[in-house]
């Protein structure tokens, strides 16, 4: 939702204030900095760590390749093979993977295939941890190569998950320290004060980002450190609380809104065009948003799941069947 937001649908809280006036130009300048959707994805890539090795913790045993690789590559491109030629059709480019909301799908797809080799090295160093600081090392080395960039994916598919790879490490680092239950004691007053200090750091982020010439290449991956020690804290509390069921629920198909956002969106738009304005628009808008992007979970993304899960299950199958044959 808050990269949804931060593509033109955020809520017009400020709509009605005077621009000219200095509370009204104070509240604009405030507001316009908030929704940082490349500081979202940021977030995106440590949680997609921490769920792509917490499964393999606390275990030496080598993955199965073929099962992983399935599951993970037919869980992710099924629904973006979809989602290029419905977006293409509306007039939204989904197939300039650095220059759409694909760079971090890319990204993220890179990850999957390093992920094994990365473990390997994890189980012989005992630790994520030279492997971060190397990762922070390389990821410098691309903000060298442009150093005035503004923007996160400013550096093509050959170099972009190279700058967001020690972001997604931590999470690896993460799902390590929840293994391990090392987890901190924290209160719900105390919790809100770390989610009130991540929007802080994401507005500041922005802020330099849009009147400064430090870009988000130089100040998202210092704040993916922060946001690591915030889902920490995150995932202790929900040890002793329980979640909220109708996010987890959403949570189901946020890939989905994450895709088909901008196409759902122009649709939108040509569908009512100045029709109505102000908050009737934004109310139309995401419930236009939400229900296209939710119907594309029905009929494309949670079939591709299913499916991925059972190709790779088939595959563990079938190799462990071969494996008791030859024994035999």
């Amino acid at each position: 939702m808050w990269v949804f937001f931060s593509h033109g649908a955020d809520p017009p809280l400020v709509d009605a204030l005077n621009p000219d006036s200095p509370i009204g130009l104070m509240a604009r300048v405030l507001y316009n900095n908030f929704w940082n959707g490349p500081a979202a994805v940021i977030i995106f890539f440590v949680i997609s760590g921490f769920c792509i090795h917490y499964p393999h913790t606390g275990t030496l045993k080598s993955l199965h390749l073929a099962e992983f690789y399935s599951r993970r590559m037919l869980r992710l491109l099924l629904p973006v093979a979809v989602a290029i030629p419905l977006s293409s059709a509306i007039g939204i480019k989904l197939d300039l993977f650095q220059e759409s909301i694909l760079w971090s799908l890319l990204a993220e797809l890179i990850y999957y295939l390093l992920y094994p080799g990365l473990r390997v090295i994890h189980l012989r160093c005992r630790s994520w941890a030279p492997i971060i600081v190397v990762a922070y090392a390389a990821s410098l080395a691309v903000v060298l190569t442009n150093p005035t960039a503004g923007n996160y994916p400013s550096y093509g598919a050959a170099l972009n998950w190279l700058l967001g790879l020690p972001c997604w490490l931590l999470g690896c680092a993460l799902a390590e320290s929840v293994r391990r239950q090392a987890l901190p004691t924290i209160s719900q007053g105390a919790l809100w004060l770390w989610r009130v200090g991540i929007l802080g750091l994401a507005w500041g982020s922005r802020s330099l980002q849009l009147h400064s010439p430090i870009g988000y290449p130089w100040t998202l991956n210092l704040f993916a450190l922060v946001v690591a020690a915030w889902l920490l804290r995150e995932i202790s509390f929900r040890r002793i609380t329980s979640p909220t069921a109708w996010l987890e629920w959403a949570g189901n198909w946020s890939y989905s809104l994450y895709l088909l956002h901008p196409a759902a969106g122009a649709f939108c738009d040509r569908i009512f065009p100045t029709m109505l304005h102000g908050w009737l628009h934004w109310i139309l808008l995401c419930s236009f948003v939400l229900a296209t992007c939710y119907l594309f979970y029905l009929v494309v993304e949670r079939p591709s799941h299913l499916l991925a899960r059972h190709i790779s299950r088939s595959l563990r199958s079938l190799s462990f069947n071969k494996k008791t044959i030859v024994k035999v």
